[in-house]
């Protein structure tokens, strides 16, 4: 089908290196990029091109097919709420963000080959904002737990407990009903 071809050349020219990756290797099972993911359904043409984009990226951390998109949708607003709350509903997610992130998280001192268990842990994680939560939460460990980022105490906390990295509250003992963001639950 001559409109197929042209919308897969589109995409390739297109996209940058991870899309490309994505999309060469799923071209010549579908036309469009995403595959097997009910995802494609409910999204535009140009914010499947985004899934399919941040879903590679993903899915280099070691996450299969739909274990990434199950990650993907919980941490941006797709699914459950518990994080969230309806702050984050149905985002698209945008691959130089997750790489971002993602680096935050090695220059905690996390080995990229154990960022996997993180974001399985808390999928949030991929949608969390660094400046105004992750550093934050990062200083609070430093300061209230007595470790320091970038060492194999700090690295091994955040791979066990990676929902700190989201911690936004410390009501101590007085509670604001915020749990999953607060520091008493750690």
């Amino acid at each position: 089908d001559p409109r197929n071809q042209q919308q897969q050349q589109q995409l390739v020219t297109s996209a940058s290196a991870y899309e490309r990756r994505y999309v060469s290797t799923t071209a010549s099972s579908s036309s469009s990029p995403c595959t097997k993911s009910m995802m494609c359904d409910l999204l535009t043409d140009d914010e499947s091109i985004k899934w399919a984009s941040t879903k590679a990226v993903v899915m280099e951390l070691g996450f299969d097919d739909d274990e990434a998109d199950r990650v993907m949708q919980k941490g941006f607003g797709w699914a459950k709420q518990d994080y969230w709350r309806n702050e984050k509903v149905k985002e698209i997610p945008d691959m130089d963000e997750i790489e971002k992130r993602i680096q935050f998280i090695e220059s905690l001192g996390v080995a990229r080959d154990k960022i996997d268990v993180i974001v399985n842990k808390f999928p949030e994680i991929l949608a969390m904002d660094i400046d105004g939560v992750m550093k934050p939460a990062v200083e609070h460990i430093e300061k209230n737990f007595f470790m320091k980022r970038g060492t194999t105490a700090f690295a091994k906390y955040v791979i066990r407990v990676p929902q700190a990295l989201g911690n936004t509250i410390d009501c101590e003992g007085t509670c604001v009903g915020d749990c999953n963001r607060c520091w008493v639950r750690v």
